[in-house]
C-alpha cells in the first residue's frame, strides 16, 4: 500500500492507496507549529480507527507547498511507513526526467509540486493538451500542451481566501457559506457577497480558461476546442453546478498524480 501526503497551505490531505484505489483519505489542518511527533500521533490514531494495518505500507511519498512541514511529515512517514519517503522536488519538472510532462528552463524551479502532480495526472487522463483548474487556497490554472510541455499558468486568490479577506478587512461584512445565490442582485448582505464571490469567480474562471486556450493556440498551435479542462481542489464543487467550462471534475487529481509519480521513481 502507498502512503501519500499532499501538504497544502490550508490542509494536509493524506491518502492510502491499495493498488490504484484510494481506500482511505483524511484532511487535517496545516499547522507549522505542530511537530512530527504530534502529527504521527494523529495519523496513527486515524489509521487505527479506520482499521488500516500500517505494516502493509510499502512506500511513502510527499508533495508540499509548505516547506516548514516537510520535516515533520518525513518523520511521520519514517514512523508510520517505517521507510524514508520520497519527497517530490522541482527538479522533476525539468526536461529529460522520468515524467511524461516537463517545464523547460529555470522556471521549473518555481513550479509548485502540487501543480506538477496535477499536470502528471491530467496528462495520464487525456494524453493531450489540457488545463487544470485547482480550487485551493489559491485558484490556479496550469496549462500543458499536446507535447507534454507545461507552459505555465495563472494564480489568483482562492474563493475561501477571498471570502476570508472580505470578512477580516471590513467592519460589518460577515463570513458567508460559499453557495451560488438565486439571483445576481443580492437582496441581503449574505446574497450580495455570494453573488460577488461565487458568480464573480464563475466569470473569472470562464474568462481565464478561454484566454488560456487562445494563448496555448498561439504558443503551441493546439486548437482551443481540443484542449481539455479538469477541475480539482476542495472548492471546485462551488462552481461545478453553474458552469460548463470543465471537461471533468476530479477532486483526487493531485493524489492520483502522487500515485503515478511514485510508480515512476
Amino acid at each position: 500500500m502507498l502512503f501519500a501526503v499532499d501538504i497544502g497551505n490550508t490542509n494536509v490531505v493524506i491518502a492510502v492507496f491499495d493498488g490504484n484505489k484510494i481506500i482511505q483519505q483524511w484532511r487535517i489542518s496545516s499547522d507549522t507549529k505542530r511537530t512530527g511527533d504530534e502529527y504521527t500521533s494523529i495519523i496513527l490514531t486515524l489509521c487505527r480507527d479506520a482499521g488500516i494495518d500500517t505494516t502493509l505500507f510499502s512506500k511513502g511519498i510527499i508533495s508540499s507547498v509548505v516547506p516548514a512541514l516537510i520535516g515533520p511529515f518525513v518523520i511521520v512517514c519514517q514512523r508510520v511507513v517505517k521507510k524514508h519517503p520520497y519527497v517530490i522536488n522541482t527538479n522533476l519538472a525539468q526536461e529529460g526526467t522520468i515524467l511524461p510532462v516537463h517545464l523547460s528552463g529555470h522556471s521549473s524551479r518555481e513550479l509548485g509540486t502540487d501543480l506538477l502532480c496535477n499536470a502528471v495526472s491530467a496528462w495520464n487522463l487525456f494524453h493531450g493538451a489540457n488545463i487544470v483548474v485547482d480550487f485551493g487556497t489559491a485558484l490556479t490554472l496550469t496549462a500543458t500542451d499536446s507535447k507534454g510541455i507545461i507552459l505555465g499558468g495563472t494564480i489568483s486568490p482562492g474563493l475561501g481566501t477571498a471570502v476570508k479577506a472580505l470578512a477580516m478587512n471590513t467592519a460589518q461584512l460577515p463570513f458567508v457559506p460559499l453557495e451560488a445565490p438565486r439571483k445576481v442582485i443580492g437582496a441581503t448582505t449574505k446574497e450580495a457577497i455570494q453573488s460577488g464571490i461565487v458568480l464573480g469567480y464563475k466569470g473569472l474562471v470562464e474568462s481565464l480558461v478561454s484566454q488560456v486556450k487562445n494563448n496555448m493556440h498561439e504558443i503551441s498551435g493546439d486548437k482551443p476546442e481540443d484542449i481539455k479542462v479538469v477541475a480539482t481542489g476542495g472548492l471546485n464543487s462551488v462552481l461545478k453546478p453553474i458552469t460548463d467550462c470543465f471537461t471533468i471534475v476530479d477532486k483526487e487529481l493531485t493524489l492520483k498524480g502522487l500515485k503515478l509519480i511514485s510508480e515512476l521513481i
